[in-house]
């Protein structure tokens, strides 16, 4: 939540009118600011209860919200995950399509940010990873033909796609010699470890399979009492191996730092990631969601293939997507950063057998 003035799309009114309120019977009390995508979604007292106004990505077509509303229902209801309800119109539909595309009305739970260091981060970290494992075995009794992404928007395309960003960036004007030279190299790192790590995933007996949140990190989290409140954010939702899940959580829950109102999100310590965190994400999700056969030696190579996504959108944000930020980064603070993407490697090949160990143990 922040502070300010809230302006509705042109077409709210319009929006609204699909769930028959008029003008009176709604009033917008506050709005959620999207993360760095410049998108401000209104939150609306409608009765006794909040809604935020969601419009749906551009990208997204009528089926994938079908889709996705309907794996909603099914996380609600089989695995009694916070999950806040959508709100129906009188037709039963729970959402609307007009000229400038879809949207819904999701509710509004309160509940506070994931912060590294507070009182409660542990319990915090460990509920998160527990809901993440009930999300994961109630995903696996849903009916319904896979929700599979096209070719180029696959784990592996994607990885692909942020090593050319990364890459790309390397030669952007004004930066620092030491700072372009730094991400050329992560860039150079990731691609000679990706291979390998899509040899490893996709060849031979491949890991469990299903649908998944896509997004799960604290940023679309609510906590409340030191447990999990509010998921957020089924956008990105689709068919893929659990174990990607479970590692791109994995590197934003133990591997970056997570302030009040964070703008980038540094490096936890100073190589790879926290191991007594790792230790207790992998414990708590264990217990809920076991690893397959072999599937526990694989979280490596997802990893490895996680790995530029969450460094791209995370760790070196303000590097590879500087028009959203205000201000030139540091020299010396992104060089500390770029150190830690140089170093996670050594440490990946150092705790291969452990991050194994810790899910296989729980």
């Amino acid at each position: 939540m922040k502070d300010g003035v809230v302006l509705l799309d042109d077409n709210a009114v319009e929006v609204l009118s699909y769930w028959d309120l008029r003008a009176g019977a709604w009033q917008t009390v506050g709005f959620v600011a999207g993360n760095l995508d410049g998108v401000s979604r209104p939150i609306m007292r409608i009765g006794d209860a909040r809604y935020v106004l969601r419009h749906q990505p551009p990208d997204l077509t009528e089926n994938d919200t079908l889709f996705r509303h309907a794996f909603m229902r099914h996380l609600t209801t089989a695995g009694a995950l916070p999950i806040p309800p959508l709100l129906p119109r009188p037709d039963g539909h729970t959402y609307a399509v007009v000229e400038d595309g879809i949207y819904e009305l999701q509710g509004w739970r309160d509940g506070g940010h994931y912060v590294s260091g507070d009182p409660e981060e542990d319990d915090e970290m460990e509920s998160a990873a527990r809901t993440l494992g009930r999300l994961h075995q109630a995903s696996a009794d849903f009916a319904w033909q896979p929700h599979i992404w096209s070719g180029d928007r696959s784990a592996a395309a994607l990885a692909q796609a942020y090593c050319a960003l990364i890459r790309e960036r390397s030669g952007a004007a004004g930066l620092p010699e030491s700072v372009a030279a730094g991400l050329a190299r992560v860039a150079d790192t990731c691609d000679e470890r990706l291979d390998a790590a899509v040899e490893a995933l996709e060849g031979g007996a491949r890991p469990p399979e299903l649908h998944i949140h896509g997004d799960y990190q604290p940023h679309n989290l609510a906590f409340s009492g030191g447990e999990v409140s509010a998921i957020y954010d089924f956008d990105a939702a689709r068919w893929e191996r659990r174990v990607d899940e479970l590692a791109y959580a994995l590197l934003y829950f133990t591997g970056v730092r997570w302030d009040e109102r964070p703008t980038v999100t540094p490096p936890l310590v100073s190589d790879g990631l926290d191991v007594p965190r790792v230790q207790r994400f992998l414990a708590a999700y264990g217990d809920e969601a076991p690893p397959a056969e072999g599937e526990a030696r694989l979280l490596a190579d997802a990893l490895a293939l996680i790995f530029p996504i969450v460094f791209a959108n995370g760790v070196a944000e303000d590097l590879i997507f500087p028009d959203d930020y205000d201000a030139a980064p540091d020299e010396a603070d992104a060089l500390a950063r770029l150190h830690w993407a140089d170093t996670f490697w050594l440490w990946l090949d150092r705790y291969r057998p452990a991050l194994a160990e810790a899910w296989e143990s729980a």
